[in-house]
């Protein structure tokens, strides 16, 4: 990696290995960097607050904010691809 958090670099190099483009990825992240970070890659990110308080995260750009990973739920489409429930 060149730069890390908070440029996108590693989201788009996890994407790349995974052979996908970010922009058809889910980033979970629960710092600030982190989430500037997956919103630079392009990605949908979810902000968790189990690490920093709401007020610290959730102005970083996150495309949903939840308290914790039971507010977030995921299953298999009859297509084969991942869709997302989050419940704010």
């Amino acid at each position: 990696l060149k730069a890390g958090k908070p440029a996108p670099d590693p989201f788009l190099l996890a994407a790349k290995c995974l052979g996908f483009d970010a922009k058809r990825c889910v980033v979970f992240e629960d710092s600030p960097s982190g989430i500037r970070a997956g919103v630079a890659s392009g990605a949908t990110v979810i902000a968790v607050c189990t690490s920093h308080p709401r007020e610290k995260i959730e102005n970083c750009g996150a495309h949903f904010l939840v308290e914790d990973m039971s507010k977030v739920r995921c299953e298999v489409r009859s297509d084969g691809l991942l869709q997302f429930h989050v419940s704010v």
